[in-house]
């Protein structure tokens, strides 16, 4: 129930009457719900406009997950609607699209929609999540990548980010999520390490050096709320790579510098 929060809420949900609307459908950490609500300043007019919209339906009652993976946008000869992967759901009415500030009326607009950037999407990666940046940091930011500390695909992908970090300026966030326990505990002493610089080149190269000195009281949520992301950002493999434009591949492709330069 917390992962359908999680992207209906920032694709939605987020426009309801309150976030104590949202508090009472399920339990959420409140650092999620400033989450949910944080959103840059153009977005939150948009946001307005379709909360009035669903505000003339009423107090929201109650939210529940329906057995569907993708929907896909129609467009007919008289008209559009939304559709299941496995035709069970149609959906006749308006679609808008809160992080575009579009209403998608036309297969054009429904491409336009594919990517998005990441600065639409209203959360701040560098203050709210467990991340690292690699790379220039003078350039301006290459995209956001989720990672397992764990994961050999990772250590090729920042490997060579750092042997090209001249071209590129990554903001690598932790998520724990294939190596289990061994993952969120390699996750939690890169984090919480007092020599920063050296724990961003153990998660680079597997090593564990930065290991022997940890800061106290650190705490475990910044890792944590990565987690919820998966949902939001339909991750199923890591690494998993988001150019700032919003082309995103999960895993690392054989040709980064090719994938990165596509259009």
């Amino acid at each position: 129930m917390k992962k359908l929060l999680v992207a209906a809420a920032l694709a939605l949900l987020s426009v309801c009457s309150s976030a104590q609307e949202l508090s009472n459908a399920a339990s959420l950490p409140d650092d999620l719900k400033t989450l949910m609500e944080d959103a840059r300043p153009d977005q939150k007019v948009y946001r307005e406009e379709v909360k009035e919209n669903l505000e003339k339906k009423g107090r929201v009652i109650g939210i529940r997950e329906l057995p569907m993976k993708k929907l896909f946008f129609v467009e007919a000869e008289n008209g559009s609607y939304v559709i299941s992967a496995d035709g069970r759901f149609v959906m006749d009415g308006m679609l808008k699209d809160v992080w575009h500030r579009k209403t998608i009326r036309t297969l054009q607009d429904a491409e336009k929609v594919q990517r998005t950037p990441v600065s639409n999407i209203g959360f701040k990666p560098e203050e709210q999540l467990a991340h690292f940046v690699i790379g220039n940091p003078d350039l301006p930011r290459s995209g956001v990548a989720f990672v397992d500390p764990m994961s050999a695909y990772t250590v090729k992908f920042l490997q060579h980010i750092q042997e090209n970090e001249s071209e590129y300026n990554w903001t690598v966030v932790l998520m724990p999520m294939v190596g289990g326990s061994n993952s969120m505990d390699r996750a939690r002493k890169l984090w919480c390490a007092v020599d920063k610089e050296q724990a961003k080149n153990d998660l680079i190269n597997g090593t564990s050096e930065s290991y022997s000195d940890l800061e106290g009281g650190c705490s475990e949520q910044p890792i944590q709320m990565a987690k919820y992301m998966a949902s939001l950002f339909q991750i199923e493999q890591l690494p998993h790579i988001i150019r700032e434009d919003g082309l995103s591949i999960g895993g690392f492709p054989v040709e980064f510098d090719k994938w990165y330069a596509q259009p």
